[in-house]
């Protein structure tokens, strides 16, 4: 059975709506993946934070998700405020890895040509106050250093059993 470790890094996020009466935010995101949540520390009172972190989530042929979503929330000490979110479909995970440039190919994480790339974070409702994006990136964690055709291939073949729920 074929299975994939997905690296998902969550850099940074840029230009973020204030949430906070400082005019500042303290935020973080939530990674959410076939049905597990990862989470970034909390960078306090800024609207630009670097997460620089990433998650490793194994992914199999009975085990795809239909798509990554990420969302950016402001902490605060009696809840939260929602920043922002984008979702990803699983397919479309590497189609902006190569600089924006849509090359769409699955490429390893470390692979010098595997650049992060920006989302612009989307409302929930039309009373969010939503502004910026959100810097990602993606990459497969190879230890059999496969060749780009291999690893498009391998991610071809697993991503065409997308869970459908």
């Amino acid at each position: 059975m074929a299975e994939v470790t997905l690296r998902i890094g969550i850099m940074s996020a840029r230009e973020l709506a204030p949430a906070d009466k400082d005019g500042f935010s303290d935020p973080y995101a939530v990674i959410r993946i076939a049905n597990k949540k990862y989470e970034t520390e909390i960078q306090k009172k800024t609207l630009n934070p670097i997460w620089n972190k990433f998650f490793d989530v194994k992914i199999s042929e009975n085990n795809v998700p239909p798509h990554v979503t990420i969302t950016v929330w402001d902490h605060d000490r009696f809840g939260r405020d929602f920043l922002g979110e984008v979702t990803i479909p699983i397919k479309q995970v590497f189609a902006r890895n190569n600089g924006g440039l849509n090359d769409g190919c699955p490429r390893t994480y470390d692979d010098h040509e595997n650049l992060p790339a920006a989302y612009t974070l989307q409302k929930r409702s039309a009373k969010n106050d939503v502004r910026g994006d959100v810097v990602l990136k993606f990459g497969i964690i190879d230890a059999n250093n496969r060749s780009l055709e291999e690893l498009s291939y391998l991610w071809e073949n697993l991503t065409n059993h997308v869970n459908k729920g």
